[in-house]
C-alpha cells in the first residue's frame, strides 16, 4: 500500500517567487485552486508545492488511499473491482465529500511534510462565481475537518483577476472571462470585488464529452474521456480558416463491429464542436455586460476582456471572442496558475475590499 509520500511521487513542484521564509510558531498561507480537473496548492515560503488533476484512487476494501493526481487519473477505466478512481468535484462544486476531504488532506499533509503547525495555517480555497451558502460551507468543513481552523473560500475569477496582474482595487471596472475544466466563471470587478458576476457549468469537461458524443454519433465510434481531452489538446481551435486542416489518428472501438480500431479525426470537425460550446458563453457574457452599470460598460470598452484558465490555450480564442464581443481581448501569460498566484494577495488582506495588500 503506498503511503502519502508515495502517492505523489513525481508531483510537479512549479515554484513562484516567495518573499519570506517558513519561521516557527509563524502563521502559514495556503492557497488551494480546487478545481474540477486540476488541483494547485500554494503555500507562503514555498510558492506552488502541488499542480495535479483532482482524483483520487481508494482500495474497496480498507478505503485507503493508494494515489491521487497524475497516478490516480492514469487509472481511470483501467481499473478492477477493488480498485476505485474518484474525481471529487463536479463543475467546481463537491460531489464525494468523503473523497474531497481525503485528497485535501493527503496534498496538504505530503506538501507541508510536518514542517507546519495546521492550527497556525489559513486556507484559502477558490470557488466558481455562483457556489451556494451550503457548498461553501461544505468547503470550509473540509478543511477544518482535519486540523485547520482558519477556512477562507474566494471566487476563483477574482483570484484569477489579481494572478493576472489585474489591480483589481482600482474604481475601474475589468471584465474577466476564466473558463477553466468544470465551470466557466465570468466577472466585472471594480474596488476589490465582483459588480456583477455568472458562472456555468460548461467548460473543458463539457468539451471532452462534446468530443466523446461527436465521435460516437457522428463517426460511430467510441472513445473515452481522456482520448477526448487528447484530441482537444492536439485539434482544438476556433479559428474559421484552417490553411492547414490537420488530423489526428484516434484509437478507441468502432461501434459498427464491436472491435478495437483507429480513425482519423479533422481538426475542422473538432472546431465545428467547440462552436457550439463558445457560442454559449459568450452569449452568458452579453447578459453580464447588459448587467454592468453604464460608467463600468465604458471602463470595460477602453480595458476590453481578460480571458484566464485552461480554455484560454485553445488555438484561436482571442480571434473569436474579439469578433463574437467587438472588444479587444488580453489573455492570460499564466492561465493554469493564476487562480493560485491571486491567492497570495488574498490571503494577506484576508478577500477585504477595503485593504489594498499590494501597498
Amino acid at each position: 500500500m503506498l503511503n502519502f509520500k508515495q502517492a505523489l511521487a513525481g508531483a510537479r513542484r512549479e515554484a513562484i517567487p516567495h518573499d519570506e521564509p517558513h519561521e516557527k510558531n509563524k502563521i502559514t498561507h495556503i492557497g488551494i485552486d480546487l478545481g474540477t480537473v486540476n488541483t494547485i496548492v500554494y503555500i507562503s515560503g514555498s510558492g506552488i508545492v502541488f499542480n495535479e488533476p483532482s482524483v483520487v484512487a481508494f482500495d474497496t476494501k480498507t478505503k485507503d488511499i493508494i494515489a491521487v493526481g497524475h497516478a490516480a487519473k492514469n487509472m481511470i477505466g483501467k481499473t478492477h473491482s477493488k480498485i476505485k478512481v474518484i474525481r471529487p468535484l463536479t463543475h467546481g462544486a463537491v460531489s464525494d465529500k468523503t473523497a474531497a476531504r481525503a485528497f485535501l488532506e493527503t496534498i496538504i499533509n505530503s506538501s507541508i511534510r510536518g514542517e507546519i503547525s495546521k492550527s497556525r495555517a489559513t486556507v484559502l480555497i477558490c470557488c466558481h462565481a455562483d457556489l451556494s451558502t451550503i457548498e461553501r460551507k461544505a468547503l470550509k468543513e473540509l478543511a477544518s475537518s482535519f486540523g485547520i481552523n482558519d477556512v477562507l473560500v474566494e471566487e476563483e475569477v477574482k483570484a484569477g483577476a489579481i494572478g493576472m496582474g489585474i489591480d483589481i482595487f482600482k474604481a475601474t471596472g475589468t471584465l474577466v472571462i476564466d473558463i477553466g475544466g468544470g465551470s466557466t466563471d465570468i466577472g466585472v470587478l471594480s474596488l476589490g470585488d465582483l459588480v456583477v458576476s455568472q458562472s456555468i457549468k460548461l467548460a473543458g469537461e463539457t468539451f471532452d464529452n462534446e468530443i466523446v458524443k461527436f465521435m460516437k454519433f457522428k463517426k460511430n465510434f467510441e472513445i473515452g474521456p481522456s482520448t477526448a481531452e487528447e484530441v482537444k489538446k492536439q485539434l482544438a481551435t476556433l479559428k474559421k480558416e484552417l490553411p492547414n486542416d490537420i488530423t489526428m489518428d484516434v484509437m478507441g472501438r468502432d461501434l459498427k463491429h464491436g472491435l478495437p480500431s483507429t480513425i482519423t479525426v479533422k481538426q475542422s470537425e473538432i472546431r465545428d464542436v467547440l462552436n457550439k460550446s463558445f457560442n454559449v458563453i459568450v452569449g452568458e457574457v452579453f447578459k453580464v455586460l447588459e448587467s454592468c452599470p453604464p460608467e463600468i460598460s465604458s471602463d470595460i470598452i477602453d480595458d476590453g476582456v481578460h480571458i484566464n484558465g485552461g480554455g484560454s490555450l485553445i488555438d484561436g480564442v482571442k480571434e473569436f471572442f474579439e469578433e463574437a464581443l467587438g472588444l479587444p481581448v488580453t489573455l492570460s501569460t499564466q492561465p493554469l496558475q493564476s487562480i493560485a498566484m491571486g491567492t497570495k494577495v488574498l490571503l494577506k488582506n484576508r478577500g477585504n475590499y477595503l485593504i489594498k495588500p499590494y501597498d
